[in-house]
């Protein structure tokens, strides 16, 4: 069984920008071998680096050797004062108003108790009855107060 070293996936994502499937299929049984080449081009698209498009059914081959190139460091950079880079937030997250976090933020903490509330009262609209589970409220370290 031959594994295509991952250097060589670049040139074959040129390949398949360029000639198609067929094209890479073809090269994947010529030069390397391989007898079932879809295996290697669903390898290929799951590679963050190649910068797979569904959309546009396309590799983002500039990336990938924009990555290769940025691999290492050079002197100036290791010497040079902390610039943040790679930051990525979030833009909805940040431009959210206070407003809408907060009811957010409400609206999960309701989810949350009346998720807990319902593991022991079962709450009958028809009967207008209330089924209250005291032993298991018990057991999970709760009191039961009536008034």
């Amino acid at each position: 069984m031959v594994k295509i070293k991952d250097r060589n996936l670049p040139e074959l994502a040129e390949i398949y920008n360029s000639g198609g499937k067929d094209a890479l299929y073809q090269k994947l049984r010529e030069s390397f071998g391989i007898k079932y080449p879809w295996s290697t081009l669903d390898r290929m698209k799951n590679i963050d680096y190649l910068g797979y498009n569904e959309a546009t059914d396309r590799f983002c081959v500039a990336r990938c050797e924009k990555a290769g190139e940025s691999l290492f460091m050079s002197i100036d950079e290791l010497c040079s004062p902390v610039k943040p880079q790679h930051i990525c937030e979030d833009k909805t997250e940040r431009n959210a108003p206070k407003a809408e976090a907060m009811e957010k933020l409400v609206k999960e903490l309701i989810g949350d108790r009346l998720l807990e509330l319902s593991r022991y009262v079962v709450i009958d609209t028809i009967n207008k009855t209330m089924i209250i589970d005291k032993t298991a409220l018990t057991d999970a370290g709760y009191t039961l107060v009536t008034h």
